[in-house]
């Protein structure tokens, strides 16, 4: 892992739920947020090895990445340019869309100074927690409602 690499873990029930994202924060000069997806990964080497995100698929992490830092710019008054450099984890084992989306969310305010509340961790971290449901679905995050969509694959070679 290196310097701007963030990893977001956390066991319940004996279930793993885990997440490394390389986001780069800086002040935006454009007086909006602006959000930079720069994915190099590889992905689908052989289930329970390390996913990293590729520039084509994984459509539903790059969404719940995006809403991860959406939420997150409603902690700041600063506008910010977030560049994300990559995402990985182990897709269907320990990894979801709303995993990636709150850790990318962590990593924005550790990385803006933005301090939350032993509450909002808590209240957070449980929300993100019930993402995994049986049978699995993939779930978006809304992190303003705390509520969750079904992911609908969208075939764009049609």
């Amino acid at each position: 892992m290196d310097s701007n690499s963030f990893k977001w873990y956390k066991v319940k029930n004996g279930s793993v739920s885990v997440a490394v994202v390389d986001i780069t924060v800086e002040n935006s000069t454009s007086n909006k947020n602006e959000i930079v997806e720069n994915y190099h990964g590889e992905a689908g080497m052989s289930q329970g090895y390390i996913d990293s995100v590729p520039q084509n698929g994984f459509d539903s992490w790059k969404i719940a990445a995006r809403h991860g830092l959406e939420y997150g710019f409603s902690y700041s008054k600063n506008h910010w340019r977030v560049q994300i450099n990559s995402i990985e984890g182990r897709d269907f084992i320990d990894t979801n869309p709303t995993i990636v989306g709150y850790t990318i969310f962590r990593a924005f305010c550790e990385k803006a100074n933005v301090n939350l509340s032993a509450a909002d961790i808590e209240d957070l971290d449980n929300f993100v927690l019930n993402s995994w449901v049986k049978p699995y679905k993939e779930l978006l995050p809304d992190f303003f409602a705390r509520t969750f969509s079904e992911y609908k694959f969208e075939n764009k070679s049609e």
